[in-house]
């Protein structure tokens, strides 16, 4: 029966593994199937988007060719209807000056004639006028009757030469007939040979201002096209918008998160090979700075064990200030008190050492009153006593200050000029001297370790507190990759301690972290730094 069982649950639970393994297989497929499609749009839209910017780019290059080539058929139509003209005037001018050639030719050929004729006609008078002189005034008759037939060959001469006139003006009027008829002639050869340059001409003409037209007609259905090209562009970055926007930024934002992801390992590296290089060169710290305080004789330090719970005496005739909750014991006679140290309330009030608990002992002579002491809610905090005997003063952070036996006192101390205490961003020192005893809280565990003139590296963050005759520096880890990957296991600061006193530490600091709240969390990770600076 009890084999059926196994059996069957086995069964039901590879059913039930096998329904969960299709369920997520059916929800990728779904998922595929409809990002897919949306997917691919947006790849086609992408590469849509790069053909219409192309074919945007290649109308507007094929415009600017055609206005090129309308321009230069502009060109040409100027120098064709200037050769025109220039062929016209040059035809006319030379049609002038072969008129006007002909006409002067003309001209001086008919006043060469008409002179010839003046002249002819002058020295025949003359000859008659000699010859009448000669023979006509004489009494002879034989000059009389020479005279007379001088007289009447005159007349002949004279019809002849009104003859020979009339001959000359005919011939001078055909000459100019024939001038005339020649220039006509010539006129019409001329203007037909500039009419058939001027067709050629207008032909080539009329040609270019088709080709022209062409040109404007082409240009302006590509102008047609880039605008809805245009339109079609302005859609599909308006349907999609946000994959555009991500891929012409994604290079600048990956920059931008690769920068921002090596920061702190620039910073680190940085840190590690130029600054603390230079602040491990600095003074040490020495709180304890007179003779008295740095000697061995005149201070005790005693620490006890940590423990979870702890028992302790509390002398007849003194008191106990413990933070509340951490007395587990009998309370009889408790009271509150408002502030650690009455005189330096504002002290008492930074360190957190307010509204404490005080519990009196027996009176003197009698036993002394064992009181049980313990963390109130985390298991992981151990406690452990330092007893003081006119002690110089310890440093310890003061929230791990649980409570306090005796005649203790507290005072803080600055060191804002020196470069390791700006190394750990803690200027400020609390320092617990006189006689007394100390209650300490650490976590993991706490312990305090006795130096005698040696010298000790410590994780700044397990430290909870040293002696302040202790000289007290910084410098780097000795490792630098796991610093660089992981500061928060290997930080950058190591504490270093020497001389002769007790250091005390945690093992486990990070505990503390892992309790927190969220908000808790998030007001530490503002607050944290400003009570280390403070040194709480």
């Amino acid at each position: 029966m009890q084999l059926a069982a196994a059996i069957l649950m086995t069964l039901v639970r590879s059913a039930l593994i096998v329904a969960v393994l299709m369920t997520i297989l059916f929800g990728g497929y779904l998922a595929i199937a409809e990002a897919g499609p949306s997917l691919r749009e947006r790849l086609e839209t992408t590469d849509r988007l790069e053909e219409l910017e192309q074919t945007a780019e290649q109308h507007t290059a094929t415009i600017a060719a055609r206005q090129a080539d309308a321009v230069a058929h502009r060109a040409r139509q100027q120098a064709l209807q200037g050769r025109i003209d220039h062929v016209r005037a040059t035809w006319r001018e030379e049609l002038d000056e072969e008129l006007q050639a002909i006409d002067e030719a003309a001209s001086e050929q008919i006043e060469r004639v008409e002179s010839s004729l003046q002249d002819s006609h002058q020295a025949m008078r003359e000859s008659m006028s000699r010859m009448e002189s000669e023979y006509c005034d004489s009494w002879n008759p034989v000059n009389w009757w020479t005279c007379r037939t001088i007289r009447q060959r005159a007349e002949e001469l004279e019809k002849r030469a009104d003859a020979q006139r009339e001959a000359v003006e005919k011939t001078v009027e055909g000459l100019q007939e024939q001038a005339r008829e020649d220039a006509q002639a010539f006129r019409r050869d001329a203007e037909e040979r500039l009419e058939e340059q001027t067709a050629e001409f207008e032909q080539q003409l009329q040609s270019s201002l088709e080709t022209m037209d062409e040109l404007e007609a082409q240009r302006q259905e590509l102008e047609r096209e880039i605008d809805r090209i245009h339109e079609e562009e302005a859609v599909l970055r308006a349907q999609n918008w946000l994959w555009i926007e991500f891929r012409e930024r994604w290079p600048h934002l990956l920059l931008v998160s690769l920068l921002i992801f090596a920061a702190p390992y620039m910073r680190r590296t940085l840190w590690y090979y130029a600054g603390m290089p230079l602040v491990s060169r600095a003074v040490p710290i020495t709180l304890a700075t007179t003779p008295e305080h740095r000697s061995e004789e005149i201070a005790d330090l005693v620490c006890g064990e940590s423990r979870r719970t702890l028992e302790i005496d509390v002398p007849a005739g003194r008191r106990l200030l413990a933070r509340p909750g951490y007395i587990q014991s009998d309370r009889q006679g408790a009271k509150s008190e408002i502030f650690f140290d009455n005189q330096a309330p504002n002290l008492s009030y930074i360190t957190g050492l307010v509204l404490l608990t005080h519990l009196k002992s027996h009176p003197p002579g009698d036993e002394p009153r064992r009181v049980m002491l313990g963390t109130p809610d985390d298991p992981d905090a151990y406690l452990m006593t330092v007893d003081l005997e006119d002690h110089p003063g310890i440093v310890i952070k003061a929230r791990h200050v649980v409570g306090v036996i005796g005649d203790v006192k507290v005072d803080s101390t600055w060191r804002l000029s020196n470069l390791h205490a700006w190394a750990t961003t803690q200027v400020r020192f609390i320092v617990f001297s006189g006689t007394g005893t100390l209650i300490l809280e650490g976590y993991g565990d706490i312990h305090g370790r006795q130096l005698d003139e040696e010298r000790e590296q410590k994780r700044m963050s397990r430290v909870v507190g040293f002696d302040t005759r202790l000289s007290y520096q910084t410098e780097r880890t000795a490792t630098f990759l796991p610093y660089l990957v992981d500061p928060g296991r290997e930080p950058l600061v190591v504490d270093v301690f020497e001389g002769t006193g007790t250091i005390f530490f945690e093992k486990n600091p990070s505990a503390r972290k892992r309790h927190r709240s969220t908000g808790e969390a998030i007001a530490g990770f503002f607050l944290d730094a400003f009570r280390r600076l403070l040194g709480l």
